[in-house]
């Protein structure tokens, strides 16, 4: 199996930490290990030898990556030109591996940003993965996880036809695919027991990626591969790929396929850590249910979320439920349930100019 860790996504949602010069992969989070740095070791034993995992990202980000994850060399990094969403960056890695590797290669392309709560666990269901792909390579593999709350924001796949079962792990046909689902609805597939969150993670076999991109998008993979030809640092291939149409995998690719199925494990949990509420989670709380780091003093504060350093005082009163996040040039004060408009924050700061805050 060859891996790729795509690590080219803008983290907007985790603003002001997050930014394009310090997008959220490179961020400590959880601790004193960067994600990026966290998904590389998860996965590592599952890379036999140096040549079995990559990195995707953006070509600006190149040096970066290297400093933080020395083990990589530039031989196993992916380049963009500029950010384009999953779909080009993963039809770009296909490209990019069909030069390196035979047809039959089986390939897990992985985000970067993820809390998995048992390696072992997860690298077993990449290793099921692998086996179940070999004997069926006309499906796209896509791991999933049974939900523990509410959110409107994931998509969510239906357990089908089971095709294969070991212990604790499963694989079934993908029934159903919900984008997004509003809350209500959202809660009945839920409570229906037979939807799971869709993690964002791909494995297939190279040959049956490529066919599927010839399929259904053939221009992307064309200029995709003319991009591999000249090389990322190339001014045409740079014009190239920023005329390739914005879009993820799932719209350009996925959701126009037929043969999905998805494995599934009782042993892992797993998060996006794409928001601050998330990121909350997976953090130690005080006795009032507060998140803090750096200088903090709190008054009647509860349940709140407070992100600083040590050279600067922050001071609450009477808040609950709060996300709060100092930098040196920025600070975010909002309501925990008001995260994903963080977005929209970010427009504003674009229409208004003042792009050195992003």
């Amino acid at each position: 199996m060859k891996i790729v860790i795509r690590a080219g996504g803008l983290g907007k949602r985790l603003w002001p930490m997050s930014r394009k010069s310090q997008p959220k992969q490179f961020l400590k989070l959880l601790n004193e290990k960067s994600l990026l740095q966290e998904t590389v070791e998860r996965v590592s034993p599952m890379a036999r030898v140096k040549g079995d995992l990559f990195i995707s990202s953006r070509f600006d980000c190149r040096d970066k990556i290297l400093s933080v994850v020395p083990e990589i060399s530039e031989e196993q990094l992916i380049l963009e030109p500029a950010s384009r969403n999953t779909g080009p960056a993963i039809c770009l890695e296909c490209a990019f591996l069909e030069k390196k590797f035979p047809k039959d290669e089986i390939i897990a392309t992985l985000p970067s940003d993820d809390f998995i709560s048992d390696a072992q666990a997860f690298c077993s269901l990449l290793t099921r993965a692998e086996e179940f792909l070999k004997d069926n390579p006309d499906y796209i593999l896509t791991p999933a996880v049974m939900p523990t709350e509410v959110d409107t924001g994931y998509s969510y796949l239906k357990e089908g036809k089971n095709l294969k079962k070991r212990g604790e792990e499963a694989i079934f046909e993908v029934a159903d695919w919900v984008e997004k689902p509003n809350y209500e609805f959202c809660k009945q597939l839920i409570d229906s027991g037979v939807y799971y969150y869709h993690t964002g993670m791909y494995l297939w076999q190279l040959g049956n990626a490529l066919k599927l991109w010839e399929k259904h998008n053939p221009e992307m993979l064309k200029a995709c591969r003319r991009i591999v030809e000249l090389g990322t640092e190339n001014a045409q291939a740079s014009e190239i790929y920023n005329n390739l149409e914005k879009g993820t995998v799932e719209s350009l690719l996925t959701s126009k396929v037929d043969k999905i199925a998805m494995s599934v494990s009782n042993q892992i949990g797993w998060s996006d850590l794409g928001k601050w509420d998330k990121v909350k989670k997976y953090l130690k709380v005080d006795n009032d249910g507060n998140v803090t780091r750096g200088k903090v003093l709190s008054l009647d504060t509860t349940d709140t979320l407070i992100m600083g350093s040590d050279k600067k005082l922050i001071a609450t009163i009477g808040l609950d439920d709060m996300i709060i996040i100092d930098t040196t040039d920025a600070l975010l004060v909002c309501p925990e349930d008001r995260v994903e408009d963080i977005k929209k924050i970010i427009e504003k700061i674009k229409e208004k100019g003042m792009d050195d805050y992003l």
